[in-house]
């Protein structure tokens, strides 16, 4: 409701885990989400997509094919992601499908908006009256109708900051953080294969594609909904993808940052490697909260990535300690980085 506070080519020693869910692992995935999903309005902007998406069967399944047309010709008319929308349209009234009050006449519960994406009428002037749009070029412009609400939709998330922001945008479009994370995890659901081509491999690394089934498939990866679609978007560099696959494939792990829910920066002022799709951030190993320590599944992980050769090895490993000694520049340690392992490579 806009304005309203409402409504592998790997050389190492492998030691191999049993791939069961430890005891606490489920509470450790579920409070990583919740503190990656809180942590959003704190780093620079969620910008999920910026290949195109072909619909999920979950989208082809669940939105009107007029909704889900719309969707995707007014997403490409403002140059936005056309499954953000379709999230809006969901939560908002279940894309016109709701017979709740304010949806097809008059105007919600709260008295504020209308029509199925719940626009703003209230204040002078309005939301609508702002931003309204003809989306279908029929001379009228109805809050009510699909097209022009999915139009003036579109138009005022770009007017708060999409798609370079879109959890800015979000935000204003409903003053609530849980209403950013369901918009957010639902447009993931709706989003399927990316239609733009992935980026090449170097060679001795595995495809982009092979990696990325494997990686969306390994129920031992916990991802948030904006990590998935990092990795099935084709902003990730393969090598990253590679690792970790390679990294499901021998442990249990909770990703707590990869690209769109990290910032553009380092605390030091440096451009980030995350801003460009090259590293991934651990939180917790088989079980274990990552902690600093030197034994453990933790410090396990960070020594199976140093001893990496190749391809794969990370010229930007990070810990609370250095793990693979002072001689070797590509690791180092950072007293800010204890509570999760660092994964990076320069371009």
């Amino acid at each position: 409701m806009p304005g309203s506070v409402m409504s592998a080519a790997v050389a190492l020693p492998v030691r191999r885990y049993p791939r069961i869910v430890l005891p606490g692992l489920a509470l450790l995935v579920g409070l990583a989400l919740l503190l990656v999903m809180a942590s959003i309005a704190v780093v620079v902007g969620v910008k999920p997509v910026t290949l195109g998406a072909a619909p999920s069967g979950l989208a082809r399944s669940e939105i009107p094919p007029v909704y889900l047309r719309l969707y995707r010709e007014i997403g490409e008319r403002y140059g936005l992601d056309p499954w953000i929308l379709a999230g809006i349209g969901y939560v908002e009234t279940q894309h016109g499908q709701s017979a709740a009050p304010g949806v097809h006449s008059g105007r919600n519960a709260f008295g504020c908006c209308a029509g199925p994406m719940q626009i703003s009428l209230d204040g002078s002037p309005s939301t609508w009256e702002q931003f309204r749009v003809d989306g279908d070029g029929d001379g009228r412009m109805s809050v009510y109708e699909p097209a022009d609400a999915i139009a003036t939709a579109a138009r005022y998330l770009k007017a708060s900051g999409a798609p370079a922001d879109y959890h800015a945008a979000l935000f204003a479009y409903n003053h609530a953080e849980w209403y950013v994370a369901q918009v957010l995890a639902k447009a993931d659901e709706y989003r399927g294969a990316a239609t733009g081509e992935l980026p090449a491999a170097p060679e001795g690394v595995p495809p982009a594609a092979d990696s990325m089934r494997q990686i969306l498939a390994d129920h031992g990866i916990a991802l948030t909904p904006s990590q998935r679609t990092d990795v099935r978007s084709g902003v990730l560099d393969p090598r990253l993808l590679a690792v970790l696959a390679w990294t499901g494939e021998h442990h249990a792990v909770v990703i707590t940052a990869l690209k769109s829910d990290h910032s553009r920066t380092t605390v030091d002022g440096n451009v980030s490697n995350h801003s460009f799709g090259r590293a991934m951030d651990v939180g917790a190993v088989d079980g274990e909260v990552c902690r600093g320590t030197r034994t453990g599944r933790c410090a396990d992980l960070v020594r199976e990535y140093a001893a990496m050769t190749g391809p794969l090895r990370s010229t930007e490993l990070i810990y609370c300690w250095d793990p693979d000694g002072p001689a070797d520049p590509r690791g180092f340690a950072r007293a800010d980085h204890c509570d999760h392992i660092h994964w990076g490579m320069d371009g």
